[in-house]
């Protein structure tokens, strides 16, 4: 994925850019699936909530202006799902619940799993991070950090295998440490 930060993708997608589109749809995809699980759906449920969802900021992209003072964005994705999942709910025909009674059901499934919510959004934040970085730094200072961070090998064995010193290696991991938590802070916003 290409490096983005969390503005420009919205701006991608407000002028209609089919590749801001997808990478859209992509990385918050799994978010909807997350809570459509949460609120019991079952698996054609859950992909018919993801559509709404996305048919939602599709329908708004012209007119649609995300206004960072007004809250973060993972709480306006969350209302958009708990609103169409609402919607969805109330075509149901089961006769569990009648339809006045869905917005409470629904907050009722919804709060239950706002931890699992608030987990996978700290996830879904650092691998979009993770990605960006790749992106934004050199690829050796992503080698060196990713084997020194991620794979856990020494700093020596890290400089050993890419044949630099072992002051190299742990500047280049502070250099990209330093970067991916500027990525985080844009990513979770």
């Amino acid at each position: 994925m290409a490096f983005t930060t969390r503005s420009s993708l919205l701006s991608a997608v407000l002028r209609g850019d089919e590749t801001g589109w997808e990478q859209f749809y992509q990385m918050y995809k799994p978010l909807i699936l997350l809570r459509g699980g949460d609120l019991r759906l079952n698996q054609t449920e859950k992909e018919e909530l993801v559509q709404l969802v996305m048919l939602s900021f599709f329908g708004t992209s012209e007119t649609f202006r995300y206004d960072k003072s007004k809250g973060r964005f993972r709480d306006y994705l969350k209302r958009i799902i708990r609103n169409k999942a609402c919607d969805l709910m109330r075509k149901r025909h089961d006769g569990e619940i009648s339809a006045e009674n869905v917005p409470q059901l629904v907050d009722e499934l919804l709060a239950g799993g706002e931890e699992r919510w608030e987990q996978e959004w700290r996830d879904h934040v650092l691998k979009q991070a993770l990605e960006d970085l790749r992106c934004a730094v050199s690829p050796l200072v992503y080698q060196a950090f990713s084997m020194l961070s991620l794979e856990n090998m020494s700093g020596k064995e890290v400089a050993a295998a890419l044949g630099i010193t072992a002051n190299a290696v742990y500047v280049y991991k502070h250099a990209a440490l330093k970067k991916l938590k500027e990525l985080i802070a844009q990513a979770d916003e």
